[in-house]
């Protein structure tokens, strides 16, 4: 019996820097998820046109969006991945607990979200680049682009960052709680599916709730108390079992 005794602060940052180093397929999927939507936004997302007295116009819309849908769901599916058996016995390696285990999962989930959040929009201001270099001239010119200070793609990183790092929060509550049972694994999208029929859609008041914040400081405190309890209920499901029974 060893009467060392280590902090806590020292495990958690322990298994983070390895999970850092043996969770590179995370970030490799992050690239092939970005790549795609990056694919898929080069044509456009919306086309319309028209004409009158022998004038055609047409009219392709770009946007960065389907980058950030795809980054939010590369996190969502990520949280529940990291709760899944095969991941959680990578712990096994130190001697650990269910709460430095979740705490370490928390910081590389946080670190995750930040890296995606900054190649996202990197990804965006890429999309522009392409759509520079392909079209000619006659297209791009009927581009529209507002003029961009130093600090728009500052808010854009940290905007994106903050609604991956609360999808993985959610993400990883979902995964935790389908370890109590598999038959969580069907009572959940029940439970979606059965939000979707309400009139409006339950969906719907929450995209309201975030996505309609103009303010920026309050949009801060939604996402990140919001983060924050998705996290802490977390613990809940597993809070009374050790890493190896």
């Amino acid at each position: 019996m060893s009467f060392n005794n280590v902090p806590i602060t020292q495990i958690v940052l322990k298994q983070y820097r390895y999970k850092l180093r043996a969770y590179y397929q995370v970030f490799t999927s992050l690239v092939v998820m970005q790549l795609l939507a990056l694919l898929f936004s080069s044509g456009g997302i919306m086309t319309s046109g028209g004409g009158s007295y022998g004038v055609n116009a047409h009219l392709n819309t770009y946007t960065g969006d389907l980058i950030i849908i795809f980054t939010f769901l590369w996190g969502f599916i990520n949280a529940i991945t990291i709760t899944t058996k095969a991941y959680r016995e990578d712990d096994f390696l130190f001697v650990t607990n269910r709460q430095s285990q979740h705490l370490s999962n928390m910081l590389f989930l946080a670190t995750a979200s930040v890296i995606g959040g900054l190649t996202a929009t990197l990804a965006g201001y890429l999309l522009r680049v392409i759509i520079y270099w392909t079209s000619d001239e006659a297209t791009f010119a009927g581009m529209i682009d507002d003029p961009t200070t130093f600090i728009d793609p500052l808010i854009s990183i940290v905007t994106v960052a903050l609604y991956v790092v609360m999808f993985c929060a959610f993400g990883y509550l979902i995964g935790n709680i389908i370890q109590l049972h598999r038959l969580f694994m069907v009572i959940i999208p029940v439970l979606v599916v059965g939000g979707l029929l309400f009139d409006p859609p339950i969906t719907l008041k929450i995209y309201a709730f975030f996505v309609g914040e103009t303010n920026i400081l309050l949009f801060l405190l939604k996402t990140v108390v919001t983060t924050v309890f998705l996290f802490a209920c977390s613990f809940v499901p597993l809070r009374q079992k050790e890493v190896r029974p």
